[in-house]
């Protein structure tokens, strides 16, 4: 399970990277989860509304729902 860790200085859009990777099964093409200004946007590809809820699921684990923006596209 070694694999799953994070090293604590991890940031917190690796985490979120790494957190939507793991519910998705990495089925988020493009993915790119970046912090700005305090925010952090989420970017890629969803092949079908689920796997993209999913992803909105993983991350919001993480965030609070004011500080977090997503830009994922289905199809």
């Amino acid at each position: 399970m070694a694999e799953n860790r994070l090293e604590p200085s991890t940031s917190l859009a690796q985490r979120v990277e790494h957190r939507i990777r793991q519910s998705t099964h990495g089925r988020i093409r493009n993915l790119v989860v970046e912090e700005v200004e305090g925010q952090v946007i989420v970017r890629g590809q969803a092949p079908s509304q689920h796997a993209k809820q999913l992803a909105l699921h993983g991350a919001l684990e993480l965030l609070s729902g004011d500080c977090f923006a997503e830009r994922i596209t289905v199809g």
